[in-house]
């Protein structure tokens, strides 16, 4: 099965991140999914980073076909959701310079930045994007499971395997 693109920026923007990533320091940790615009990426063999180029449907210009580049790496899986962690999450959300910390519907903490694809994609901003998820991520999800319980996603990957 091949991947189905919604419009031609996606598509453009799918092969800039592709040939950038396989000359990035991700080129031997790179896997790609033949389905779908979308690459997993293994950071300093502790962080799981998903990089998924997806349509802008909704956006502030009529008639423009959009993409974006979203990179998201799980932080955490099964901490405590009380109130505690989500104060402490808005509270580290606020000293971001890139990104913030997401839950999503199974209550993983997740942290995830987006940048804008298309034709005049800056690749520094790309790898910026990239970097700075993986770096957050793993810095905090030692700071994260140590406080709210739960474990990394890296540890419960490497259990499945």
């Amino acid at each position: 099965m091949s991947i189905v693109f919604t419009n031609s920026t996606q598509e453009l923007t799918y092969t800039k991140v592709a040939d950038y990533l396989k000359t990035s320091l991700f080129r031997h940790s790179m896997r790609s999914h033949a389905d779908q615009p979308k690459f997993d990426l293994l950071y300093q063999d502790a962080t799981l980073i998903e990089v998924e180029v997806l349509p802008w449907n909704i956006n502030p210009w009529d008639g423009d076909e959009l993409a974006i580049v979203k990179a998201s790496s799980c932080v955490s899986i099964g901490s405590q959701g009380d109130a505690k962690l989500m104060q402490y999450l808005l509270s580290e959300n606020r000293k971001m310079r890139f990104g913030a910390f997401q839950l999503d519907e199974a209550g993983q903490v997740l942290f995830t930045h987006t940048v804008l694809g298309g034709e005049n994609m800056d690749l520094l901003e790309l790898q910026t994007c990239i970097l700075a998820v993986a770096a957050i991520a793993n810095t905090y999800q030692d700071l994260i499971t140590e406080q709210f319980g739960g474990q990394r996603a890296v540890d419960r990957l490497f259990v499945n395997i």
